[in-house]
């Protein structure tokens, strides 16, 4: 019983669907951060529809496909670099508001780090510990405190679900959360200057 509630668990903390409640809740919550509807169907597009295509692509690709985890984990990674920087150049062109852009710097800043120390560092960090420690950081920023407590409770069950299902070490947890805190930290500190 626990192992299919822990499983369900991580299939909806995928990060297409925490990117999703966090752009729809701060649609719904702070008015300054989008213009317009276009720019939230852009900000899916370029955070949540192209990193996601990783994972069908993986089970279309025999060259891949024969990879198993490693080669679906490598293509979400360049589909991810897309996707982010794809945003950034987006927002840069056409203006969108300082948290927008703050938003697409974050998520590009965490898989930089994300993959500095998986390739260089060689230290293995889980993206989905980044991928939703991300967006909750974000939301605690952009609409307040009063996110923090079911933030941090949906937090430990997804880092329980992973554990008990053994997808991923404590370290890599660890690792993986701390590359989503270092993005949002580098990029409020530029902000600040």
């Amino acid at each position: 019983m626990l192992t299919k509630v822990a499983k369900i668990i991580r299939i909806i903390s995928i990060p297409p669907i925490l990117v999703g409640i966090l752009l729809l809740s701060l649609y719904f919550t702070q008015s300054r951060i989008f213009s317009n509807i276009s720019e939230l169907l852009l900000s899916f597009l370029f955070l949540m529809v192209i990193p996601f295509f990783a994972y069908p692509i993986s089970y279309l690709s025999p060259s891949i496909k024969v990879k198993g985890r490693d080669g679906q984990r490598k293509l979400a990674f360049i589909g991810s670099l897309m996707g982010y920087f794809g945003a950034l150049i987006y927002g840069m062109i056409t203006s969108v508001s300082e948290g927008l852009l703050f938003i697409y710097l974050t998520y590009l800043f965490s898989v930089i780090l994300l993959t500095i120390f998986n390739k260089i560092i060689r230290v293995r960090a889980s993206g989905h510990a980044c991928s939703i420690t991300g967006p909750l950081i974000l939301m605690i920023y952009f609409i307040g405190w009063k996110c923090l407590i079911p933030c941090v409770l949906f937090f430990n069950l997804i880092i329980w679900a992973s554990l008990y299902i053994k997808r991923h070490t404590p370290k890599e947890l660890f690792f993986g959360a701390l590359c989503a805190s270092l993005a949002f930290l580098v990029n409020w500190a530029i902000y600040l200057f």
